[in-house]
């Protein structure tokens, strides 16, 4: 098997993502982070320790346009701390993603059934997770 094939699937999907969402991966990654914590709202801090991103680099996603008008930053009182969750337009977009995701996800397995691709995630879950403890 190539191995090299992922990428292949990976740049095909980060493509329509982009061409139906308007999104890239980034503020792929934080609708995504979002949707799965329930919106909890976060310091930049804990959310780039979430992310496994440096804050450095959290902060300039923050600051594209495209991804400002999606979150809603607040600073602090106490310090200069700021802390982000997603706004209306990021709640709405991040549905947005979720639809496109899961018709993505029917064309990618629409010739399988629910047990293979259950087999199949739980068999890529162990590479990650090897891949992860190897530190890949």
């Amino acid at each position: 098997m190539d191995v090299l094939i992922f990428n292949s699937v990976s740049e095909s999907i980060k493509r329509a993502i982009n061409k139906k969402c308007g999104l890239n991966l980034s503020q792929t990654r934080l609708l995504l982070f979002f949707d799965r914590h329930q919106n909890e709202t976060l310091t930049m801090g804990e959310l780039a320790q979430a992310l496994s991103i440096s804050l450095s680099t959290l902060s300039r996603q923050i600051k594209q346009k495209k991804t400002a008008a999606l979150i809603k930053v607040e600073r602090s009182k106490k310090d200069s701390s700021k802390s982000l969750n997603l706004n209306a337009e990021g709640l709405a977009k991040a549905q947005e993603l979720k639809d496109v995701l899961r018709q993505i996800e029917a064309q990618v397995f629409s010739t399988w059934s629910q047990e293979k691709i259950q087999d199949f995630d739980s068999k890529m879950q162990i590479v990650v997770n090897n891949l992860m403890a190897d530190g890949l």
